[in-house]
């Protein structure tokens, strides 16, 4: 059983600027963590080895074509090659399966 309070979230800057991320559980390339994007944050284009899904919990982010609000869910699978842009400040929780795969 993992149990994490939200009072003890530890959040880390990534090298994506306006992106930063708190993990709940890493096992290898699965896992599940929360993500935070500033308006007009960018993610590059990407694939998974498995899938990913999303659930927004605050603001606007368009997934590819998909634009998603809160509580609007997300299931990615492999070959579905996407970036993610934020339309406002926004969070949202991520569990997947796989790794990531920069896309040119």
């Amino acid at each position: 059983m993992i149990l994490e309070r939200q009072l003890n979230r530890n959040w880390t800057d990534t090298p994506i600027e306006g992106m930063r991320v708190a993990t709940v559980w890493n096992d290898d390339t699965d896992g599940s963590y929360f993500v935070q994007f500033k308006e007009g944050t960018r993610f590059p284009m990407h694939d998974h080895d498995g899938w990913e899904q999303i659930l927004m919990l605050t603001g606007r982010i368009r997934f590819g074509d998909v634009e998603l609000g809160p509580g609007d869910t997300l299931l990615l699978r492999n070959g579905d090659v996407h970036n993610a842009l934020a339309l406002s400040d926004a969070s949202f929780f991520v569990a997947h399966r796989g790794d990531i795969a920069m896309v040119d």
